[in-house]
Parts: C-alpha cells; structure tokens; sequence
C-alpha cells in the first residue's frame, strides 16, 4: 500500500512489472527530476509496480497526508481561477453553479508559441478551446484560394464548439499570434459536461455577428 510520493535528486531507479505471477520485468527507468509513487497515493490503492535502485540514489520523500493536503489545495486553487474565468465568457452565462465546477475540473491548460496552428480548416473538430491569454488569428481559404483573416480571438472568447456539436470540420484556420495561453477539453469530455448546453450554443451558433469567434 503507497503511503509516500518520491522525488528523484541524483542516480537512477528502475521500475518492474509482474504481470500473471510471471518474473518482474522492466518497464522504465526514472532518471534525476523524475517523480512517482503519486498515484498510489491519489487513489488509495496498492502500488502497481516495484522501483528499485539501480545506481546510487538521493530521493526526497513526502507522506501521504501531506502530498494530499498538497495536491487538494492546488486542485481547489485552480478551480476557482478557471471558475471566475468561465463566467466572463458570454455563452456561459447560463449554465449552473455545478456545471461550471465540472467544466473547470474538465479543463487543460495549454501554452502556444507564436505561429503554431492550433487547427486547420477541413480538419475534424476533436477539441473545444478557450482563450485564458494572448490572440490566436482566424483565417479562411475564400473562392479564389487566397488565405483571407476573419477574425482575431481573445482573451475570454473560444472556438471549436460548432465543428464538437455538429461533427462539421473546422471552418477556419487558427493560429497563435504571439505567446498563447487556452483551456482545452476534448470531445468526449465536452460532450458529457456541455450536453445541456446544446440548444443554448445552437442558438448562438446562429449569430455570428456577436460572437466572431464561432465561424470556427
């Protein structure tokens, strides 16, 4: 039973695997910086493989109490910032207490750098994205082939929601301008938590002059 989360300093440790009664095989090794032990500890349940020291080692070490109190703290500290986030953005305006909460547990964090495509006009829609910093530019290929702006997206306004709710590839190129920050959550989670939300986006889907960012 895991009763401690480890921190690797210095030397290696290998991890094995017993699988049916067999001889343990290696799996992994961890190197300097590495971190485990964490998910024995989050579930409460036996550890799932055995690390042994390979080399000399200097590990640090935290209890299970602590790494708890740790991790619950982050956990609420992050949901309240995506929470006071979420509710700035207009097309949540209607939804629950609840829902908020579930959708701010549902989010991930990503960082872009400036000029990376996020997505691609003609792709299928996987993910449902939310500006927290910077501007991500919006293009089309128009009639004649030309790569044609039509939008700018900032903090607070998202894109992804059409091509998530109608399975309809992405209508539009984005792309990161300058140092991007979004909230992420992908198809399957979207669909669980913002299943509700349907009629409310369909509707909205239809007003592309209030939210630009929906011709995505």
């Amino acid at each position: 039973i895991g009763d401690t989360f480890y921190l690797l300093e210095e030397g290696t440790v290998d991890v094995y695997i017993s699988k049916g009664g067999g001889e343990p095989i290696k799996v992994h090794t961890y190197k300097p910086g590495d971190a485990f032990g964490d998910l024995a500890l989050m579930y409460n349940a036996p550890r799932a493989a055995t690390c042994r020291a390979s080399s000399d080692a200097k590990l640090w070490v935290l209890d299970r109490v602590s790494f708890k109190v740790i991790v619950v703290a982050a956990a609420m500290e992050k949901r309240e910032q995506y929470i006071g986030f979420l509710k700035e953005v207009p097309i949540l305006e209607s939804v629950t207490e609840m829902e908020i909460m579930t959708l701010a547990d549902s989010l991930a964090e990503e960082k872009y750098q400036d000029g990376h495509v996020m997505c691609q006009q003609g792709d299928a829609g996987d993910y449902f994205y939310i500006i927290k910093n910077g501007t991500a530019v919006c293009s089309q290929v128009d009639a004649e082939g030309a790569d044609k702006e039509v939008a700018k997206l900032t903090e607070g306004m998202y894109f992804g929601e059409i091509a998530l709710l109608t399975s309809k590839p992405r209508q539009a190129t984005v792309k990161a301008l300058g140092e991007l920050t979004v909230l992420a959550i992908d198809r399957a989670t979207f669909t669980r938590v913002m299943g509700p939300l349907d009629d409310i986006m369909k509707r909205n889907m239809e007003d592309y002059n209030k939210y630009a960012a929906q011709v995505i």
